[in-house]
């Protein structure tokens, strides 16, 4: 039976003969319980560790330092052994054989009797590579005796390391003359046996020319290769001569070209006298006359003589040619055996070279290593590079002021730790003794004035998944709200929801229309101008539940007014930006329409009042999403019993629209 606008309203009363909820009563003592635990876990925590913190004596400390210094000269070479000295030294500045000493001194100067398991965890000794120093640590409770304790320390150690030095240095010393020594016996034998193979094998020096087997070795392979060189220019020459008379050259003999060269000259000569005469002449005259007869006569015997010249002079050309080639060829088989003999003395030799360089190098390596004991000696006695020279960088003090502990840091530090441990024990309390849960059940009646015209049940909704069945004693179902939920739906009637439609305003006409027509909260915000279609009559929604929503008109004419100087871009509601302000725009028009309780109106009741709608008219619970978007699982079981008809239908065979327009 629906509710209508009057409603008496009977507020939570305990039952007769019931008292206080003995839950109650369980929960403030658990809770104190708590309290107890996490306060009083913090405070022992705290007053434990502050007086621990504060109970711990001042520590002091003094400190000396220690420099290592080598020779400049030797700086840079000795790097790497510096480095590793000033680590010996750090690591023997605490060894039980220094301590021991250190121990006796203070005994012997300072009458304090302090043992070496106590020096061992007072005294520190830091060291650092790259400044060559050693920074030596007392710490301790005591101010007055750490200053005593590190000159002792120190005297002692240096005392030690100097006395040390000389020890070494003189052992060091002696070594070496003997080592000395030693070389010089070994130097003098190998240069005895450097010279005896130098006579036995003629060698004259290291360098190979220098050296006759050598020397003739190669001035044989130079007179062979230019031996060699004359054969092939005679060879070539020759063949050059015969090709030439092969082909019908005229060859001459390079001594006798002076004269041929005068005989062809005196032909030319007549030649050219002749010629001149046979100008001036007739035939007949030239052959008369006695004086060009005879020239004539002359340039015949001067042509016969030039022709034997050459032929003289070419055959005499070809025998010198042949016997220089004959000369060269002997030369070189003469040259080349000869070389052979030699090239085995001068292998023979050159083992012997190597032998002899072999016996010298051994006898440069003793010379030198001679030497570098010699410049060793030298250094040791004059700079002892090999040693640092230790000196007090910085004298021990007496402190005047603690280095530790820091009692305010501690103090914060253990305040941080006692809050965490209570906070775990709070946990730990809770987890092992476990509250029962207290008793939720609390009653009120809603009492309905009359019956309004309504075809479904009145349901109450709840968050925590019950929907309250109705009461046979009232003639309206009573809505079951649990003390403890933060949150409870109220239904509204097919009357109520008609009252507040009809005195909303245009935007106030959306909302409730839409919500009761299908729009999730999700998508209310996000409605745009251009979702509508078809004069508004239908709204698309594209998301992943997609779907077209029909319209009443009545809405529909509702949103064309709200929607008419709105471009498609823009949500149709101008301003508002929040579904909290959708909230309150619901409750005002509560408070116009005067329903019951208008401060319990939300947009989760309007959806809630749809759904059980759908589902009180036989609505497959699977099928609602198609018509009012997503809707949790969890949220559509609680529709489970809402359909008393017991018959489920398709949603084209249902009047999806909600009525929540008043039709005349």
């Amino acid at each position: 039976m629906p509710f209508n606008n009057k409603v008496d309203y009977m507020p939570n009363q305990p039952f007769s003969n019931q008292g206080l909820d003995p839950s109650d009563t369980q929960h403030k003592s658990f809770q104190k319980r708590k309290w107890q635990v996490l306060i009083g876990t913090f405070l022992l925590i705290l007053i434990i560790a502050n007086a621990v913190i504060w109970s711990q004596s001042s520590i002091f400390q003094s400190q000396a330092i220690l420099h290592f210094s080598y020779t400049s000269q030797t700086e840079n070479s000795l790097s790497e052994l510096a480095e590793r000295q000033i680590t010996l030294h750090q690591q023997r500045l605490k060894s039980n054989s220094v301590l021991s000493l250190v121990t006796d001194e203070l005994e012997k100067s300072q009458m304090l009797s302090i043992n070496q398991q106590t020096l061992f965890d007072a005294l520190t000794a830091e060291a650092s590579l790259t400044g060559r120093i050693i920074t030596l640590k007392a710490t301790g409770t005591e101010p007055e005796i750490l200053k005593p304790m590190l000159d002792a320390w120190v005297n002692v150690y240096l005392k030690l390391v100097e006395t040390e030095t000389q020890a070494n240095n003189f052992e060091d010393l002696q070594v070496a003359d003997e080592r000395l020594q030693l070389l010089e016996v070994k130097i003098a034998e190998q240069q005895q046996r450097l010279q005896i193979f130098a006579n036995e094998n003629n060698i004259t020096s290291l360098e190979r020319d220098e050296n006759r087997a050598l020397s003739q070795t190669k001035n044989l392979g130079a007179n062979l290769d230019k031996a060699l060189a004359d054969e092939s220019q005679a060879q070539a020459l020759l063949n050059s001569l015969l090709e030439a008379t092969n082909d019908g050259q005229t060859i001459i003999k390079p001594a006798d070209k002076a004269k041929i060269d005068a005989t062809k000259n005196s032909i030319r000569e007549i030649n050219i006298h002749l010629s001149e005469l046979s100008e001036k002449y007739t035939q007949a005259y030239l052959e008369r006359d006695p004086a060009i007869v005879a020239k004539q006569k002359k340039l015949q015997k001067l042509q016969i003589l030039l022709d034997e010249q050459i032929k003289t002079s070419k055959v005499d050309y070809l025998q010198d040619v042949k016997r220089d080639l004959s000369a060269a060829k002997g030369k070189v088989q003469q040259m080349s055996a000869q070389l052979v003999e030699q090239n085995k003395i001068a292998q023979e030799f050159s083992q012997n070279l190597e032998q002899y360089k072999r016996l010298d190098d051994e006898l440069k390596a003793l010379q030198t290593q001679a030497q570098k004991l010699k410049n060793q000696q030298v250094a040791q006695e004059v700079s002892k590079p090999f040693d640092a020279k230790v000196t007090l960088l910085e004298s021990a003090f007496y402190p005047d002021y603690a280095i530790g502990p820091n009692y305010s840091f501690n103090s914060l530090v253990s305040l941080v730790v006692a809050a965490i441990v209570a906070i775990l024990a709070l946990l730990l309390f809770s987890f092992i003794f476990k509250q029962k849960a207290p008793s939720t059940s609390s009653h009120f009646v809603v009492i309905p004035g009359q019956a309004g015209a309504t075809d479904y049940a009145n349901l109450g909704y709840e968050k925590q998944g019950q929907i309250a069945a109705p009461d046979p004693r009232l003639t309206a179902p009573p809505v079951g709200l649990p003390a403890a939920a933060p949150e409870v739906l109220r239904l509204l009637s097919i009357d109520e929801c008609q009252l507040l439609y009809s005195v909303a305003n245009n935007q106030g006409k959306a909302l409730v229309g839409l919500i009761l027509s299908g729009v999730n909260l999700d998508e209310v915000l996000l409605l745009e101008k251009a979702n509508f279609s078809q004069n508004y009559e239908m709204l698309q929604i594209d998301n992943q539940f997609s779907r077209a929503i029909s319209i009443q008109k009545e809405l529909a004419e509702a949103l064309q007014a709200l929607c008419k100087h709105l471009t498609d871009e823009q949500t149709i509601w101008t301003n508002i930006k929040s579904l909290e302000d959708l909230t309150q725009l619901l409750v005002n028009i509560g408070h116009d329409a005067q329903v019951t309780f208008p401060e319990q109106l939300s947009l989760k009741v309007l959806r809630h009042t749809y759904l059980t709608y759908l589902a009180s008219l036989g609505a497959r619970l699977n099928d609602i999403e198609q018509l009012a978007g997503y809707t949790s699982p969890s949220d559509l079981a609680l529709y489970r019993n809402v359909n008393k008809q017991g018959k489920l239908y398709d949603l084209e065979l249902l009047q999806i629209q909600y009525p929540f327009v008043v039709t005349s």
